[in-house]
């Protein structure tokens, strides 16, 4: 059956949706369990329901006092669905994909707009719903504020698109909907999206009724968002916002992956990164300057989260190198009849090797995507660990010190770390989620420390005691995970057997647990 040329964009938008929503759910359909991430959000949802949806001062989240300070929007939405009988966990298991699947539709739009073309857009979607770096921080546990803020970072950039070209006042209501809902969800997603909404201003709305509508627009985030901000404020003042600041992740080489392109996450060959490079040097030649300059802008505003954002004008511009450079060249290149300013779906209902390529670029990002999907379904706390660590809530007191070792060194990615407090309802010295809003300036040498504290997984207990008198650090229990991807612990956990200072008090197939004498 032939396919209309108007039909193949229709097409490749819902096969690249589809697909999408597969590498959006693989990951935790495999696993059965909550990827990586999300203990703390897991407790703060918690804290919400028991203070009837009122936020409380404080996380009960590894009895440290951290302000309540995140955005609260997720929250309230995964509360929401508790109160309706889903149990927690579950909902921080599918929410993020669910969400970020919805995402590809509201990258479709703003593609839709920024690019000026459905078609163009439909490549770009194909891009964005393959790449890795569009879902795989977004479809952990953690996702179920990152999965948000990106959704309605995307609505914000298209409805603020619409808002400085068309100047429909209703978008005015939208553009200060969506952003308070990116702020209202993840905090780094919200300085993006300001950021990102600043430029489109800068580009698109630098008129006097475009100063009047950004300025609405300001007014209205800042009183939806009020709520919040005043509560927070009202009970810890501007001290944990200050020290957030702190944990961007800004350093002289954060713009290290703009140079080099390597954010996308892409296995195998980096089709995607490749194609919009050929589109950034199209952009150049053509001295159309929004996208190269947005992707760039993030790893000025936020460095640490800087390579998911820039993933957006990249998709965009793979989707330019293939409708403009790619899929005409090699059109005429076979064929002497088409002319090379046509639209792509025009090649594709006239050249099979068109096809064919496209169709390879599609199969091959879909079997990246996929092996990339079976990476993540591993990083989660397994059954045993979590038996473990029931154990620990039901046979210690609840004043208890731990120290958990993994032989992880990358904080952000160490779900037994994460889930140990979650779990537990125990103090773990050595998670890093929640420290951001106290430490301040100390929060990357503390993030260092953690790494440093992990290598002694190799080690001897001496190694552990120096880390924890360094660092004036007290505990009473050493959790060790038996075998992990970093290392095997035998030699530490046989030293600890010798020694008299500490005494083994559980043991199974994953974990072991040390207690000081």
């Amino acid at each position: 059956m032939r396919i209309n040329q108007t039909r193949w964009a229709d097409l490749l938008l819902f096969i690249s949706i589809l697909f999408g929503a597969i590498l959006r759910f693989a990951p935790t359909i495999i696993s059965g369990l909550p990827i990586n991430d999300g203990g703390m959000f897991y407790v703060m949802i918690q804290d919400l329901i028991n203070n009837h949806f009122l936020i409380p001062a404080f996380t009960s989240y590894n009895h440290i006092l951290i302000p309540f300070a995140y955005p609260p929007l997720s929250f309230y939405i995964g509360g929401l669905l508790s109160s309706l009988g889903i149990p927690i966990l579950e909902i921080i298991r599918w929410i993020p994909p669910l969400v970020s699947t919805l995402s590809i539709l509201a990258f479709y739009w703003m593609a839709s707009l920024m690019l000026n073309s459905n078609t163009k857009a439909a490549l770009a979607t194909m891009a964005y719903a393959l790449i890795p770096r569009s879902f795989s921080w977004y479809v952990m546990g953690g996702g179920l504020s990152r999965s948000f803020g990106i959704f309605f970072l995307l609505l914000a950039c298209a409805s603020t698109w619409v808002l400085f070209t068309k100047h429909e006042k209703k978008y005015i209501i939208l553009s200060a909907f969506f952003g308070a809902g990116a702020i209202l969800s993840h905090p780094e997603t919200g300085l993006h999206t300001l950021a990102a909404c600043v430029l489109i201003w800068f580009f698109k709305g630098r008129t006097a009724l475009g100063a009047r509508n950004a300025a609405l627009v300001v007014l209205s985030v800042f009183v939806l968002i009020s709520p919040w901000l005043g509560a927070v404020l009202v009970q810890h003042g501007m001290d944990p916002f200050l020290s957030a600041i702190h944990a961007g992740g800004h350093d002289p080489f954060f713009w290290i992956p703009w140079i080099t392109f390597d954010f996308a996450e892409e296995r195998f060959a980096t089709l995607f990164t490749v194609l919009a490079l050929i589109g950034l040097a199209l952009q150049f030649i053509r001295r159309d300057w929004f996208l190269p300059i947005w992707l760039l802008i993030p790893f000025i505003v936020e460095p640490r989260s800087a390579t998911a954002i820039a993933a957006i004008p990249l998709v965009m511009l793979a989707g330019i190198g293939l409708s403009d450079f790619v899929l005409p060249n090699l059109a005429t290149i076979f064929s002497k009849t088409f002319d090379r300013n046509s639209d792509w779906t025009i090649y594709m209902a006239g050249s099979r090797v068109v096809r064919v390529i496209l169709g390879y670029v599609l199969f091959s990002a879909l079997i990246g995507g996929f092996y990339y999907d079976l990476s993540l379904a591993r990083i989660v706390v397994n059954l045993k660990s979590r038996d473990a660590m029931s154990w620990v809530q039901n046979n210690t007191p609840s004043n208890s010190r731990f120290i958990v070792l993994t032989g992880d060194i990358g904080p952000f990615s160490d779900p037994i770390v994460e889930w140990f407090p979650a779990f537990t309802s125990r103090l773990s010295q050595n998670t890093i989620q929640g420290k951001e809003w106290l430490l301040g300036s100390d929060f990357t040498s503390y993030r260092d420390q953690i790494g440093i504290l992990q290598s002694c997984l190799n080690d001897t207990p001496l190694c552990v005691e120096n880390w924890a008198n360094i660092n004036h650090i007290a505990f009473d229990y050493i959790y060790i995970e038996k075998s992990t991807d970093y290392s095997t612990p035998g030699l530490l956990i046989h030293l600890l057997r010798q020694d008299s200072q500490y005494a083994q008090i559980y043991e199974n197939e994953a974990v072991v647990i040390f207690g000081r004498r």
